[in-house]
């Protein structure tokens, strides 16, 4: 008699158990209750099943370096073989490519390189893309790149056609080296395209324009520093040379291979210093706000 209320018990036990798991799970599709945390399940070869989608700064590959406000760094690394999640670009981003290799693009939905608008860094010229085309340094700008081979140099790009429409897609590294971009997020809707670059505190000639971005390169000589100066707008500092220097400001960084950056809020008067004995190229991405 015992044994048998003993497992009577038992069974009485396990069924309540699975009721109140099935009442605790939450139905296919539905958001999990709150505290409890999401399911992570990444895509198929296909592109799908993944979840969640997240915003581009939080994709494992674009890892977030700094945020001031409306601007945001990023370092996108993908290693050769490696794919990245399916992430969400909202707003204009400026890149800087400082290790190349072969990519692809997929749009959330569709095949592989079908997109030809928001594939982002590596589409190597998809047609009818709507990005600010590379800029070329100057022949006397020539020192050690990143990247490998001496032909290598790193390529400044910048999409605005996210401000028009939001693109979710995933990057794939089918070569055999390291795909590496720092990019520059502009979270506003741009600057006033009215604003002269002397109005903005640039004295040169920038090597690439829209409402969102200018580019400028600053080159230095051994020794060399640029001026104290400010600008109306953030500006990013982003060194492409194997030089070293610092950046002083507000804060101190040091700029010691390709890559590294620097960043100074509208009118905080900095300047530039090539501290080694080679050339220092710098390119200074202003963040374009009204």
């Amino acid at each position: 008699m015992r044994r048998s209320l003993a497992v009577g018990s038992c069974v009485i036990v396990v069924v309540a158990a699975a009721v109140i798991a099935g009442a605790q799970a939450p139905a296919s599709g539905q958001q999990p209750p709150a505290g409890q945390a999401a399911t992570w399940a990444p895509p198929n070869e296909a592109g799908e099943g993944q979840t969640p989608i997240m915003p581009v700064q939080q994709e494992p590959h674009h890892r977030q370096l700094f945020q001031y406000g409306t601007t945001r760094i990023i370092d996108l690394q993908i290693p050769p073989g490696d794919t990245s999640w399916f992430h969400t670009h909202e707003w204009p981003v400026f890149y800087l490519t400082v290790a190349d290799s072969q990519t692809r693009t997929q749009v959330l939905g569709e095949e592989w390189g079908a997109g030809r608008r928001g594939g982002g860094p590596g589409r190597a010229g998809a047609p009818g893309a709507p990005t600010t085309p590379p800029a070329t340094p100057p022949a006397a700008a020539a020192a050690p790149r990143a990247g490998g081979p001496a032909r290598f140099r790193p390529r400044l790009m910048s999409d605005t056609s996210y401000a028009q429409r939001a693109v979710t897609h995933r990057i794939g590294n089918t070569g055999t080296g390291l795909y590496r971009a720092i990019g520059v997020i502009n979270e506003t809707q741009g600057g006033d395209e009215s604003v002269t670059e002397e109005a903005a505190g640039f004295t040169t000639k920038a090597e690439s324009s829209n409402r969102w971005f200018r580019v400028y390169r600053i080159g230095l000589g051994p020794g060399e520093k640029t001026p104290p100066h400010q600008h109306k707008a953030p500006v990013v500092i982003l060194e492409d040379t194997t030089g070293k220097g610092i950046a002083s400001g507000a804060m101190k960084f040091e700029i010691n291979e390709p890559g590294q950056w620097a960043f100074f809020d509208a009118n905080d008067r900095h300047e530039i210093a090539n501290t080694s004995d080679g050339r220092l190229d710098v390119i200074e991405v202003e963040v374009r706000r009204k």
